[in-house]
């Protein structure tokens, strides 16, 4: 292999991250298969084994990788295009396992009231704010993910100013940002999805190349703690390859 050269932005655990899942998607770590071992990876990377073990961590967290006592690193056997439907994901790394090219923009970010419904459903009280993000995630450049979130400024507890929460970008990946800026890890979501087409959905310009009778999958959840705190409200728009689901339902 080519050698790499770390740099400091963005985190090593992110750029060492960001090699092993792109390895997994070329197929030199194919699934199932063994990663070479922590110390030949070290060694590769000029890294601390803390660095590898946190980035095998956030693999981890996402059942991209399994790690057997006294074995060793293994890449997940059931790695496919499809979202897994209990499962919450990092787009950017679920895009890249398909073998696209991911690409992040924020469409907008603002501090609002929210409607009464979201309000409601996130036990605010009715003059509170909250911040609203619109993001969207593309695929080689062919945008499949929409997302609107709002989280309730009460959850932020004054750690960061109005400027910091409307850069772009500042609260992805959402789950990493509530667990480790906001100290708020979320436990479960409640999610209610339902089919539609881009004519009854309000869906920025950038996909305006989709047909109006084109489907797609709605998503609505609320982020709870393990404690039962409500602390997001998310309501994602998934076309093309992302809105394809896949579960698994035992049989009691």
């Amino acid at each position: 292999m080519n050698e790499i050269t770390l740099t400091r932005q963005p985190s090593l655990t992110n750029q060492v991250l960001r090699i092993l899942l792109d390895r997994i998607k070329d197929g030199v770590y194919p699934p199932g298969e063994q990663l070479p071992p922590e110390n030949e990876l070290i060694d590769e990377f000029r890294i601390s084994r803390a660095t590898l073990r946190s980035a095998y961590a956030k693999m981890e967290e996402r059942n991209l990788i399994q790690r057997r006592q006294g074995i060793g690193t293994f890449v997940s056997s059931h790695l496919n295009i499809a979202n897994p439907l209990m499962e919450a994901i990092d787009f950017n790394d679920r895009i890249s396992l398909q073998g696209f090219q991911p690409g992040f923009e924020q469409v907008s970010a603002k501090i609002v009231v929210p409607v009464k419904e979201i309000v409601d459903l996130l036990s605010m009280e009715s003059d509170h704010q909250a911040l609203r993000v619109e993001k969207l995630w593309t695929a080689d450049g062919q945008p499949i993910v929409y997302i609107i979130n709002h989280l309730p400024l009460s959850i932020f507890d004054n750690r960061f100013s109005q400027e910091d929460l409307l850069n772009p970008g500042f609260t992805e990946p959402l789950f990493w940002f509530l667990r480790q800026k906001c100290n708020l890890p979320v436990d479960h979501l409640t999610s209610c999805i339902t089919p539609a087409i881009v004519s009854v959905c309000q869906l920025p310009e950038q996909f305006s190349s989709y047909e109006d009778n084109s489907s797609l999958l709605v998503i609505e959840d609320v982020g709870f703690t393990a404690a039962g705190r409500p602390v997001f409200h998310s309501r994602e728009h998934l076309l093309g390859p992302a809105k394809r689901f896949e579960t698994i339902r035992r049989i009691l």
